[in-house]
């Protein structure tokens, strides 16, 4: 224990991961190094059982790498993190993926991304992701949906919520059983640095990761670098030759990742146990001629709605009544920036 709160005083005093880190791993003693830098052991204690008890009034465990509890799969990386900070309940023995890209994903990017994420939750698949803005998020939301296990990894302390519109989403994590960590001691604030060094810890969780939207310069191509160090398996999902978003993804395509258009070829990659996904019997929906000529001018991909009232002769009003049903009745999907499309399942 007192090795623990020595570490743990260091830590937090110097607030330099990878330094701290190369310390440990040339296995100096920690006695040693307060002595060289000249802290007084008290001194790091008292910083550390401050930290301690914080933890315990905010219900959050911090996990040394020496303890038992620690992750076996974080051990192995390259730059281990020293502590893990953990706010609701991180499973190991889960099958682990992560999904990742951009934080202004297209409306494909995001269709896949929710469609993945809830389909892979739903065969047990826990989705391990860093709670950003965009693809991150939509992949925890997916998961829950999907009443599966999700993974929020924090380039900040867990007592912050950031970006804040996912306060939400953070507790609805916890209060599903899920887990918000971080390496990064109580009110580290993200700052732009911490976001590659928490990069290694997504990856390290998971089996593999899955990048949906990338861009050319593109911090998820830093995870997938971490991926590939580690010897993760990296999935890539082919997007549009003419978005920008997709030159990361195809990238990363071209550097030998793996293709996958639909959740069950990872599924089948790693030999994970799939659960019956036998289609459901479902009463028979009526249509009305109306609706057919709607549903003949959609397809599986995103259209907008001014296309449909260009092709045909109806009056706005009346084409957008019968889409609602048409949504209703679960054949179409409506989607942000007024896009519609066939509903299809993976």
């Amino acid at each position: 224990m007192e090795e623990k709160l020595l570490w743990l005083g260091f830590y937090l005093k110097e607030r330099n991961i990878f330094k701290t880190i190369k310390y440990f791993e040339e296995g100096i003693e920690i006695k040693e190094i307060l002595k060289f830098k000249k802290y007084s052991e008290n001194e790091v204690i008292n910083l550390a059982e401050k930290e301690i008890e914080k933890a315990e009034k905010e219900k959050v465990e911090i996990l040394f790498i020496k303890d038992e509890k620690f992750p076996e799969k974080l051990k192995v990386i390259p730059y281990p993190p020293l502590f893990l900070y953990i706010k609701g309940y991180l499973l190991e023995d889960k099958n682990l993926l992560a999904i990742i890209g951009s934080r202004k994903p297209t409306s494909y990017g995001k269709e896949v991304a929710y469609k993945f994420s809830k389909n892979l939750a739903e065969k047990g698949v826990g989705i391990v992701s860093g709670l950003a803005r965009g693809i991150d998020s939509i992949s925890h939301k997916g998961a829950l949906d999907g009443n599966g296990y999700t993974i929020g990894v924090l380039g900040c302390g867990v007592d912050i919520v950031y970006p804040a519109e996912n306060r939400e989403l953070f507790e609805k994590i916890i209060k599903n059983g899920g887990a918000i960590i971080s390496e990064f001691p109580f009110t580290t604030r993200p700052r732009k640095e911490n976001f590659p060094m928490r990069n290694r810890i997504i990856s390290g969780l998971s089996e593999g990761i899955v990048v949906i939207e990338a861009g050319k310069k593109s911090g998820t191509l830093i995870t997938a670098k971490w991926a590939l160090n580690q010897g993760k398996e990296v999935f890539s999902i082919p997007g549009s030759i003419f978005s920008s978003q997709s030159e990361g993804t195809h990238y990363l395509i071209k550097q030998g990742a793996n293709v996958v258009t639909s959740p069950e070829e990872i599924l089948d990659y790693f030999g994970w146990e799939k659960e019956n996904t036998l289609p459901k019997e479902h009463p028979e929906i009526e249509i009305t001629e109306e609706e057919k000529e709607i549903l003949s001018l959609l397809s599986p991909y995103p259209q907008h709605i001014e296309e449909i009232f260009t092709k045909i002769n109806k009056t706005p009003f009346e084409v957008l009544s019968i889409l609602t049903e048409l949504e209703l009745k679960g054949l179409i999907e409506n989607l942000p920036g007024k896009y519609v499309k066939l509903k299809t399942n993976f």
